[in-house]
């Protein structure tokens, strides 16, 4: 079930599910349980985290398969495309990908990810609890309730933050960035 939002200028916020959830977790979990924090708590997210190629490097056929929904999602929605003719539309990729484990106490501060022009940014609820933190959009003080296999995808300069977790119970998400390239010629979108 897709929902969209308008939280931001005329960009919408895209809150869809991911129908082959089930098996990508049953693939990640093992792999991220446990996994160190390779970031020493020293980026907005204030957790576990992955570095931010984990998700490139480590890419499986499930993984691109999420990817993919992402980015048809993205290309499906006519905010995320080029405002030129109909046959000009600009090419999305994933430029990076990881996770952030959230153990009790641990939260994401206020931030965006404008350092990538003119893309978007998705997380998406691998491991959670309805009663865990919910996603928040920072200025429109949009709250995304977490749901096993949901994505939210975003415009990459819209803040954004996660809660202090306040439970035992392990809540883990992907977040990654999509690059917008335009082949040459093309009219950028402002």
């Amino acid at each position: 079930m897709k929902k969209t939002y308008n939280v931001a200028d005329h960009y919408p916020i895209i809150v869809s599910e991911y129908p082959f959830h089930k098996e990508l977790k049953k693939e990640l979990i093992p792999l991220l349980e446990n996994y160190p924090d390779e970031m020493g708590k020293r980026t907005n997210v204030k957790a576990t985290m992955t570095n931010y190629r984990w998700g490139i490097k480590n890419k499986t056929k499930r993984l691109q398969r999420l990817f993919d929904c992402i980015l048809t999602e993205a290309y499906s929605h006519k905010s995320y495309t080029s405002p030129c003719h109909n046959s000009t539309r600009p090419l999305l990729f994933v430029k990076d990908s990881w996770a952030n484990i959230y153990e009790k106490g641990d939260y994401t501060l206020s931030h965006s990810h404008e350092e990538y022009l003119m893309g978007f940014s998705f997380a998406y609820f691998l491991k959670t609890e309805w009663y865990h933190p919910p996603f928040v959009f920072t200025y429109s003080k949009k709250k995304i309730k977490p749901k096993e296999g949901t994505f939210v995808l975003f415009p990459n300069y819209i803040h954004h933050h996660v809660p202090h977790n306040r439970f035992k119970e392990t809540r883990i998400t992907l977040s990654g960035n999509i690059l917008t390239v335009y082949k040459e010629g093309m009219i950028k979108q402002p």
